[in-house]
């Protein structure tokens, strides 16, 4: 309603609103649940457990094959094998190697969709990295 005064009313209705808001956005859509993370991190617990899952999986992979280079498909099939996940797409993997590369631990290139598994595997971001 259009009025130039606020009544009680008027506050309530814009309290239950904003109630009503945050409890849509704070909903896992995979779950029903109300996880706060999605606020706080734009991510469900559920998810962010799994991607540092994944994480974790990806180094203990790479540590492995220090100083090679691999395809992207090779990653995606051995990452499957070891964490039974067939799910995961492309974008999902390719969010992860930027991560990665970022941190130092690889070389990504995305256009030829390889990576090199960097011989330290020291993990010192980009900026600060000094000799592994």
């Amino acid at each position: 309603r259009l009025s130039t005064e606020v009544t009680r009313s008027d506050a309530h209705e814009a309290l239950r609103l904003m109630k009503v808001a945050t409890q849509a956005a704070a909903t896992d859509p995979r779950t029903g649940r109300i996880d706060m993370d999605m606020i706080a991190t734009g991510r469900a617990q559920v998810e962010r457990q799994s991607r540092e899952g994944l994480n974790t999986a990806l180094k203990e992979l790479f540590a492995e094959r220090r100083g090679t280079r691999m395809s992207v498909s090779d990653i995606k099939r051995q990452l499957a094998e070891v964490t039974n996940m067939t799910n995961l797409t492309q974008e999902e993997l390719s969010e992860l190697l930027r991560t990665l590369d970022a941190d130092g631990f690889v070389q990504y290139n995305e256009r030829s969709q390889t990576l090199f598994v960097r011989a330290g595997g020291c993990g010192v971001r980009r900026k600060e990295r000094k000799a592994c």
